[in-house]
């Protein structure tokens, strides 16, 4: 049997780092849709691509390529093989290949379809997900709580999504943290540094957090933030923070000057680096499948103050809890805070201060101010990552697809 692994692309997504992480662990094959061109993290294995890059495509233009990537797929496997999706689109694309070919279809779900995909394009890719996973020869999510909005909103039998969660290279993470800085941004991280990272969209919610460090900053007046990513909602961020007089950095616009607040650095091939040089990592999210920007802020030694989202924050920073309980005051973890989640609310919705916003600014500002907390929670960060190291992962994985070696 021959194991290949599947993803839309080689860019810098959680899910696209989970199956270049595993194809290189499993020594799998490591296919792509599409290379479209977005850089690939440093680590990332040889691969192959069923196309090359398409033209920025609405979601319905894509879905009607599927049966072009599966006819792709078909050939390029044999019917003993097993294939190993992550993401919807490559799912239906396996799922789809595996009816020409007979080759062994295993998919992989990585978030919570049904507060993905909402309006027209919920339309579009709900139905499919009720038609087509269930087609799949095996299915594994990377949380209990995708696992979950599964059976409840997609009819799948309790029990039946098994539960595989997400590996990080921890070995590899600390030699790149160790790193050097950038000349110009190294002067910041001398300063208490609140850091996250991500796409800029509506899930992670980084648009409170502009908000949350002037109220830090009335406690600790040099603390700075940086967001590591880039997304749709940079211009929204970069107007949140000028609203609030809060003075702004980005990549491309020369060395900081120093006075900056909140900076930009965009999309980086090693976070790592930036992540432990920070005093905390604030992971605002308002829904996730399971966070491996959490994991890698572990690795890296970072207290995490997270929002108790649905779904992946508590099973990663609480585990021995309910992973269905949700935070109603603060809640304290070996590894840091755990605190209510934001409400959902569209981006560019005031931003009023509430109880919840006054509830991270206290930790935060707190958390800054106390380097033997700092320590305490680090160092058992960096004990829970562990548990998520590749011979970890990789021996499930194996046991899970019945691999031999």
């Amino acid at each position: 049997m021959c194991l290949k692994i599947l993803v839309n692309s080689a860019g810098g997504g959680g899910a696209e780092l989970q199956a270049a992480l595993l194809a290189g662990v499993l020594q799998a094959d490591f296919i792509l849709l599409e290379d479209d061109g977005s850089p690939a993290r440093a680590g990332t294995p040889a691969y192959t691509a069923l196309a090359k890059k398409c033209p920025v495509l609405p979601g319905a233009a894509k879905t009607a390529l599927l049966s072009f990537y599966a006819g792709r797929l078909a050939a390029a496997v044999k019917p003993g093989d097993t294939v190993l999706s992550f993401m919807q689109r490559s799912n239906f694309v396996n799922v789809l290949a595996a009816r020409k070919s007979g080759h062994r279809a295993v998919i992989c779900e990585v978030t919570q379809p049904s507060r993905e995909y909402s309006g027209a394009r919920g339309l579009l890719m709900k139905p499919l997900i009720r038609r087509l996973y269930p087609r799949a020869a095996l299915v594994i999510s990377n949380s209990k709580g995708n696992a979950l909005d599964l059976e409840e909103n997609f009819g799948f039998a309790p029990g039946k999504v098994q539960v595989i969660y997400n590996s990080c290279d921890t070995e590899a993470v600390r030699r790149l943290a160790a790193e050097p800085l950038e000349a110009g941004l190294a002067p910041v991280f001398k300063r208490p540094v609140i850091i996250t990272s991500g796409r800029f969209t509506a899930a992670k919610g980084q648009w409170h957090l502009p908000g949350i460090l002037a109220g830090v900053k009335t406690a600790v007046p040099d603390a700075a933030l940086v967001l590591l990513g880039d997304g749709e909602l940079r211009e929204a961020l970069l107007g949140s923070c000028a609203a609030l007089g809060l003075k702004t950095w980005r990549a491309g616009r020369g060395a900081p000057t120093g006075r900056e607040d909140v900076f930009f650095p965009g999309f980086v091939p090693n976070p790592y680096k930036y992540l432990a040089r920070a005093r905390v990592f604030a992971f605002p999210s308002l829904w996730e499948g399971l966070p491996n920007a959490v994991i890698e802020a572990l690795a890296c030694g970072l207290p995490v103050i997270a929002s108790d989202c649905r779904s992946g924050p508590r099973e990663l920073l609480a585990p021995a809890t309910d992973f269905r309980g949700e935070a109603a005051a603060p809640e304290a973890t070996g590894c840091g805070w755990l605190l209510p989640p934001f409400p959902v609310l569209p981006p560019g919705a005031p931003v009023e201060t509430t109880a919840v916003q006054r509830m991270w600014t206290e930790k935060l500002a707190a958390l800054l101010r106390s380097e033997a907390d700092q320590k305490l929670f680090g160092n058992a960060a960096r004990k829970r990552a562990e548990d998520f190291a590749p011979a970890v992962k990789a021996a499930e994985w194996r046991r899970t697809l019945g691999l031999t070696s």
